[in-house]
């Protein structure tokens, strides 16, 4: 996305790692319509002074995941998945997450008073990776023995997100009855957003321009973006749905599903099971026997309360029968697959590394034959970096060798070990159909 920057492996990614709280405010490098606060301590003190905060529009892009699933049979069917990002300038950014660790502590204390902290998993503090979030419900199933589990997903979270219901949630959190100060202009300035797409930037400025460490620089953000007529900046008027990119869109998030959460928690425990929720993916793990279909219906219901919808297609469900499977498929959850015996990282997510490590290769050497650089000049190294475990960088293989030594499941570093000969196949067949032949130094 040319004007735009996108982060390395090792950078920050506005689409997820800003989610997490943090005390101090991190230092991020991509390019918005502000510089960002180098050589100066990024904390804020947030000693409940109400000194109004002016927000610039936030940046978009849409995010597009090819996805590769497997039905039950184990064919295959592409998808693509777009995803809205929307991400704040960088004193905005700092605002928002210093605002965010206050309110946070409200949340928590909450959670620790009604005993719901071990059920909310994702965008908190010291709760671990989905890796372990995984782990604690397989371990459960051996624990219990005979159980059904049933894993289900909300659809368009963040997008559905009911802004009045929102309010009223933070209002409770606090004990208040309205929302007032910096609450007020959090919520306000959360919910009824504005934005600028950098692909509208790239039309109107050109793909190459020079911001000096902004995207775009003052003059053109002020003859253009903003302009007085015809100007760049998009307004969401929807009731509904919060971006997904800034620091406080994680724990909004679950703020407004905190009643649903104390719900679910206090149904499955009628029933004798358990209830945990990581974003958008539910599990609940209840006694053998129950009707998956009621299961699904209730949660249909609860979650309707709250204006929000379940994924059908992606309802999961297994039986285990003293810690094994007895069902026909195991059961699928935040990635992996467990059947009582294997922990396996899913097909569809090995087919989706393997396609992106195509692409990636693919786009090197398009890139190289553009500035006629010959074919033995193109080198593997960088690119072996990123897709085997030579790399240093977070990548898929570190991923599954951290997944494989978390979960004590050595089968998972199995499911990986013919990688380097997936990637000379990927590097061979891209090197055909870019210079017409094979590429054969390292």
């Amino acid at each position: 996305m040319p004007g735009f920057y996108m982060p390395s492996e090792n950078e920050f990614d506005p689409s997820t790692d800003d989610f997490m709280l943090r005390a101090v405010s991190k230092e991020r490098r991509y390019k918005h319509f502000d510089l960002p606060p180098t050589g100066r301590e990024l904390a804020i003190d947030f000693s409940g002074q109400d000194n109004p905060h002016r927000f610039l529009p936030l940046l978009g892009f849409t995010d597009i995941r090819r996805m590769y699933l497997r039905d039950a049979s184990g064919n295959g069917k592409k998808k693509i998945k777009k995803r809205p990002i929307r991400f704040a300038g960088h004193e905005d950014a700092a605002y928002l997450q210093a605002y965010a660790g206050h309110l946070n502590g409200f949340y928590e204390r909450a959670l620790a008073k009604d005993g719901s902290s071990s059920s909310v998993l994702a965008y908190r503090r010291g709760g671990g990776t989905n890796i372990h979030h995984a782990k604690a419900l397989f371990d459960e199933i051996k624990s219990r023995g005979d159980c059904t589990v049933v894993a289900m997903d909300i659809s368009g979270f963040f997008d559905c997100l009911d802004h009045l219901l929102l309010r009223d949630e933070i209002a409770g959190l606090l004990d208040e009855t309205r929302l007032d100060g910096h609450h007020a202009t959090v919520w306000k300035n959360v919910t009824r957003y504005s934005w600028v797409e950098t692909s509208d930037l790239d039309k109107l400025l050109g793909r190459k321009r020079n911001g000096h460490g902004r995207i775009c620089s003052p003059k053109d953000f002020s003859e253009h973006v903003r302009g007085r007529k015809g100007g760049l900046i998009r307004t969401h008027d929807q009731t509904f749905g919060i971006p997904q990119g800034t620091p406080v869109s994680g724990l909004y998030a679950n703020i407004y599903l905190r009643t649903f959460d104390r719900e679910m928690i206090a149904w499955c425990a009628r029933l004798g099971g358990s209830y945990r929720r990581y974003s958008d993916d539910i599990a609940v793990i209840l006694p053998l026997g129950v009707k998956v279909r009621h299961v699904v219906a209730v949660v249909e219901k609860m979650l309707s309360d709250f204006g929000l919808a379940m994924s059908v297609e992606k309802t999961d469900s297994a039986d285990f029968k003293g810690g094994v499977l007895i069902s026909a498929t195991p059961i699928q959850y935040l990635g992996f697959t467990y059947d009582g015996v294997k922990t396996l990282i899913r097909e569809s997510s090995l087919d989706a590394y393997r396609r992106k490590m195509g692409r990636g290769i693919h786009a090197k050497m398009v890139a190289a034959k553009a500035k006629n650089i010959p074919s033995f000049e193109v080198f593997k190294r960088e690119s072996f970096a990123r897709y085997t475990h030579l790399g240093k960088r977070r990548n898929f293989l570190r991923y599954a060798y951290k997944a494989s030594e978390v979960m004590g499941c050595p089968e998972i570093r199995q499911q990986v070990k013919r990688h380097v000969t997936w990637f000379n196949r990927a590097w061979e067949r891209e090197s055909v159909r870019v210079f017409g032949g094979l590429i054969t130094l390292p």
